[in-house]
């Protein structure tokens, strides 16, 4: 059942029950008033009438006479020839059975024939009675009638119900409609639709604010994958070139070395020196692929209490032993331990300066800086090399991203430093930032959460 329906039908339902009992009560209430008045009538013809004297059947007519009621007043002393004192306008016989007569004789009843009327009787000697009756007619046909205008009441509320139920909601029901086929769209898959909200306070602007939130959401979210989708094209497309050219290498020199053109020896030697470069070259991209594969997987990498400061010491001498000629300053603070793999630290650690070695000039300046606050621990280290693009700020380090398409091949490496870095550091849950540093180059900013004693 829609809506619409259902709102109409509770409104019908409640609607009609408390108009229903409302003035069913008050119409019952009317007629049990009407009815005590005559009660209240024959019951003073009662009181006036003194049974067991002679002068009972001359007060029962005086006190007929002075009711402000039309009442019929019948002697009655056999049911053959009842003699009526005074008339009304009951024109119907009374001819009450026994037992009616009787209960008259302690309270006033109601007795149904062709005209309804209201008995009392009085006990006289030798088994006599004086009946005194009221006709119910006018009663009875109010109550009909006012039943009948209860009737057509309601049927006026379940209108007027019904309309105002209509325009109070109709726009509401319209907006959820419109909600429902902006649901369906999106269903479909539909990302760039835009939900009108008329900025109210009600619970439909609320829906559709947060549908429209949830919108934009998705539409950021399938952004973002097509985005990812495009990179991941593009970096297996640059993958496969750069495992083809050391393939052709590779099979180019086992032909020439399985004929008689390289007899020289160390022409055979370098030609094998060149083999095994090749051959590290991709086994490094292939390591670097399966890293960052296994990296979205739900693997298990087992934490331990690590001295960052003093993994990262040794990591910053290595460096300082191979780059003689850069001006490395370091500003590690002792004793900071982090919760975590040492392995994968180990292997940042490497990434971060052989990126820095592999992308900077040979004499550019380095610096490394280790503090610690409250609960968290900060790793920075600035090149004073040329930077990334203005993107890369921007978005961040991505999977399977390069940020600059020529530095693998320049350089030597995969081009995957910067989403294996990434990868290592949303294992490890830190957080990672590029920034530009103020030695006009890259600025690797880590955060990660401190081991508390």
């Amino acid at each position: 059942m829609r809506l619409r329906a259902r709102l109409s039908l509770i409104s019908a339902v409640v609607t009609t029950a408390s108009t229903l009992v409302v003035g069913g009560i008050a119409i019952n209430s009317q007629h049990q008033s009407q009815i005590a008045l005559i009660d209240n009538s024959l019951n003073q013809v009662v009181t006036a009438v003194q049974p067991k004297t002679n002068a009972a059947l001359s007060e029962a007519l005086f006190a007929v006479q002075q009711s402000d009621l039309s009442l019929t007043l019948i002697y009655y002393t056999d049911p053959q020839s009842p003699l009526v004192l005074s008339e009304s306008n009951l024109s119907a016989d009374l001819d009450p059975s026994d037992s009616q007569v009787k209960a008259a004789l302690a309270h006033p009843v109601s007795i149904s024939a062709t005209e309804s009327y209201r008995l009392r009787a009085i006990s006289l000697l030798n088994d006599e009675y004086i009946l005194i009756a009221a006709n119910l007619q006018e009663v009875e046909s109010r109550f009909e009638t006012d039943r009948f205008h209860l009737i057509l009441f309601i049927l006026l509320c379940l209108l007027i119900a019904t309309l105002v139920t209509w325009f109070f909601f109709r726009r509401d029901i319209q907006k959820i409609e419109s909600l429902i086929l902006t649901a369906e769209e999106i269903s479909l898959g539909e990302s760039r639709i835009d939900i009108k909200v008329d900025g109210g306070n009600s619970e439909i602007d609320q829906l559709a604010s947060s549908l429209n939130r949830m919108v934009a959401t998705l539409r950021r979210t399938a952004e973002v994958e097509e985005l990812a989708n495009q990179r991941m094209q593009e970096f297996l497309g640059d993958a496969s070139h750069e495992l083809r050219t050391p393939l052709t290498v590779i099979r180019g020199y086992i032909e020439l070395l399985a004929g008689t053109r390289f007899r020289d020896e160390d022409q055979r030697a370098k030609a094998f020196d060149r083999l095994a470069s090749e051959i590290a070259r991709m086994e490094s991209l292939i390591n670097d692929l399966l890293f960052l594969a296994e990296s979205g997987t739900s693997r298990q990498v087992e934490f331990e209490n690590v001295e960052l400061s003093l993994l990262l010491l040794s990591h910053t001498q290595d460096f300082k032993q191979v780059n003689v000629s850069r001006k490395v300053e370091l500003r590690i603070a002792p004793s900071i331990f982090i919760s975590g793999s040492a392995a994968l630290l180990s292997r940042l650690l490497t990434n971060i300066f052989s990126n820095v070695a592999r992308h900077t000039p040979a004499d550019a300046p380095v610096h490394v800086t280790l503090e610690a606050s409250v609960n968290r621990v900060r790793l920075l280290i600035e090149d004073g090399g040329p930077g990334l693009p203005g993107s890369a700020y921007e978005y961040g380090p991505q999977n399977f991203q390069r940020f600059d398409k020529s530095r693998s091949r320049e350089g030597g490496g995969s081009g995957l430093g910067m989403s294996i870095i990434f990868a290592i550091v949303q294992e490890l849950g830190g957080k990672i930032r590029l920034l530009r540093s103020d030695l006009g180059g890259l600025a690797l900013e880590i955060y990660f959460d401190k081991l508390t004693a």
